[in-house]
């Protein structure tokens, strides 16, 4: 009995070990993540509001993007946020990375940023979800959401 106590002693011992190695590595990943996606963004939202250039979204898109978007769609989409003018500025990103385990799939990492950024004419709001593939972050899913000053001027 006394051995088959020091068994499970051990075997508990090694558990949390494995847990509490397994929780600071993805803390240190989880910050290096975040980084890495944070600057991915950072640099592709501005280059692509500031022309509204349908092919600066396409260097970065993601198998997964490319499946479901319709690029002429989106051409047309751009095309009519250019009535916004021209960048006055863009006020940085925020979110986080994820890291979603799964039995079937394996791990996948993805990123989910909000943004905004203000025109002459108006301001948009960006939302941006990021996927990394073979260490390369991609655009998962994008959404533009303008805002016009007229439409600012009737908030109450």
């Amino acid at each position: 009995m006394k051995k088959m106590i020091m068994v499970l002693g051990y075997i508990f011992l090694v558990v949390i070990v494995v847990t509490a190695t397994g929780t600071a590595i993805v803390a240190v990943q989880g910050k290096k993540l975040d980084k890495e996606s944070k600057t991915f963004a950072d640099a592709a939202i501005p280059a692509i509001v500031a022309e509204w250039d349908v092919s600066e979204i396409e260097k970065r898109a993601s198998p997964e993007f490319n499946e479901v978007v319709d690029y002429d769609d989106l051409g047309q989409y751009l095309d009519t946020l250019q009535g916004l003018g021209t960048l006055e500025e863009y006020k940085g990103s925020t979110g986080e990375a994820n890291i979603e385990i799964s039995l079937q799939n394996g791990y996948e990492i993805t990123a989910d940023y909000s943004a905004n950024a203000d025109f002459e004419a108006g301001s948009v709001e960006i939302r941006i979800s990021l996927i990394k593939h073979g260490g390369k972050w991609q655009i998962l899913d994008l959404r533009i959401r303008p805002e016009t000053y007229a439409e600012k001027k009737n908030i109450i």
